[in-house]
């Protein structure tokens, strides 16, 4: 996860009136194979345009090379930081450039980009290679919220299915626009040594009448948070805390609130993208999160000013108990006895179920629609997010996307890794995704000043949620989306 950048003018070179028409064909020079069976002649090499350690370029790279060796096509990877990568992507289509063959795609720019890419349906019906495109090995909602859209309406959602069903995607005009390749969600850290210190085991049980174990739901993290938050070395100052929020004004507060309204049965947008965030469940769900802060100070004091990289650290350095983010922190060496586990996003009980709704995110691959190797590029996507590949991508830590690939991760022989995997698997198969929208990045600052203005005691939460509902449904407004 990292900082989106605001590429409003970027956005605008993206809508097709203002596209500029033609470009240089960087790749004229280039001396290609014969044709194969498809018509297309085979390319000397294939160009990607990939993230750097956001979507796992190391793994990428290492697949990348024994697809050389099996086909003789030379893949060359240009990567870039997220920002950075970003305004590349943008850039590149705009100009209706067909110098990259395949993109790495972070889920909310589609609707911005969607027109420029190929849809992959067509190649995916025709697959030379079933074993390795295997639908049904996708986690079914990875595979949905990254991949599948309708062109001309991408804010909306595909039909629900717990295996993907070419036939049904289809019959429901949607198109297939790339192959899920890099899944992030909402995860629990946490310090297992002290949660198995026999000491804090006894004094937990005497205070609450059971044991001391992971929580489940958001009352029972929130009675954790509160039992680890102590002064631990008698000098009358807190030096130990519960857990942490990532609750800076920016896209990890947002993210941050979307998992505890989801988790309360909350949305962001209504079947009609009219704002409901500020409704009863938006309330709860901004007054739980601030309490956490404000009434029960289970976060250290800064928490007001972190994003995914000051939890790592504050985690790192043993600090709190339990830690939010989206990857496997880890603990500093440090930390005398530390030990790190891991657990899904609390949620709340319904019935017999445990409902959670951590926020979820995806990078996919996909075709680049002026590519003039399009055969050829969705081939190697099509390798790039195979099962074998994405088992080979274990022993680079890459955020799988296959059911198979989560089954061979309980072979690793690091055991917290191992757990991690596991964690991570279950959450996804749980997460919730971003709205699908133009306009995402000023919807998200929105809320995130909402949510900002109420944390710093200015508004109320009903009161800084309907400002921001009001100021969002004029920007959705303003983008069109209301006839």
């Amino acid at each position: 996860m990292r900082k989106r950048l605001n590429l409003a003018f970027l956005s605008l070179l993206l809508i097709p009136s203002l596209i500029i028409g033609g470009c240089q064909d960087r790749n004229a020079a280039e001396k290609q194979q014969p044709a194969d069976s498809t018509g297309e002649s085979k390319p000397q090499v294939l160009k990607v345009l990939y993230a750097t350690v956001e979507a796992g370029s190391e793994a990428i790279i290492d697949a990348a090379k024994k697809y050389e060796q099996q086909t003789g096509i030379k893949i060359e990877i240009d990567t870039f930081p997220y920002n950075n990568l970003q305004e590349k992507v943008f850039s590149e289509l705009a100009q209706k450039s067909d110098y990259y063959d395949l993109l790495a795609v972070d889920t909310p720019w589609m609707p911005k980009i969607i027109q420029h890419l190929e849809p992959l349906t067509s190649y995916m019906k025709n697959t030379k290679s079933p074993d390795v495109l295997r639908l049904d090995d996708f986690i079914a909602k990875v595979f949905l919220d990254t991949s599948v859209f309708q062109k001309d309406a991408p804010h909306r959602q595909p039909p629900q299915m717990d295996v993907i069903a070419l036939d049904r995607i289809t019959s429901a005009g949607f198109d297939v626009w790339s192959l899920p390749i890099q899944s992030n969600v909402l995860t629990v850290s946490y310090r297992k040594d002290l949660f198995n210190d026999p000491k804090y085991k006894e004094e937990f049980r005497k205070q609450f009448n059971r044991d001391l174990e992971i929580p489940q739901t958001m009352d029972e993290y929130l009675e954790v948070a509160k039992f680890f938050t102590r002064d631990t070395n008698g000098d009358g100052k807190i030096d130990l805390y519960g857990t942490t929020l990532m609750a800076k004004k920016h896209e990890a507060n947002f993210v941050d609130f979307k998992s505890f309204l989801s988790t309360f049965g909350g949305k962001v947008f209504d079947d009609n993208l009219k704002p409901v965030f500020n409704d009863e469940k938006g309330v709860k769900a901004l007054e739980t999160y601030g309490s956490w802060i404000l009434q029960h100070k289970v976060t250290p004091p800064g928490v007001l000013t972190y994003t995914w990289d000051e939890v790592a650290t504050v985690f790192g350095s043993g600090q709190v108990a339990m830690a939010m983010n989206y990857h496997n922190m880890k603990l500093d060496p440090k930390v005398q006895g530390g030990q790190a586990g891991y657990f899904m996003f609390p949620g709340v009980k319904e019935g017999d179920k445990i409902v959670r709704g951590p926020h979820f995110g995806s990078w996919g691959i996909a075709v680049n629609k002026y590519s003039k190797n399009k055969q050829a590029a969705y081939e190697l996507a099509e390798f790039l997010a195979s099962p074998e590949s994405q088992k080979g991508y274990l022993q680079f830590n890459q955020h799988v996307t296959r059911i198979s690939a989560y089954e061979a991760s309980r072979s690793i022989a690091d055991p917290g890794v191992r757990e991690y995997y596991q964690v991570l698997g279950e959450s996804l198969k749980v997460g919730v995704g971003r709205p699908r929208i133009t306009n995402y990045d000023q919807v998200s600052e929105a809320v995130q000043i909402a949510i900002s203005e109420y944390l710093s005691g200015k508004k109320d939460a009903k009161t800084a949620l309907d400002e921001a509902a009001k100021q969002v449904e004029t920007l959705m407004r303003q983008a069109g989306y209301y006839k």
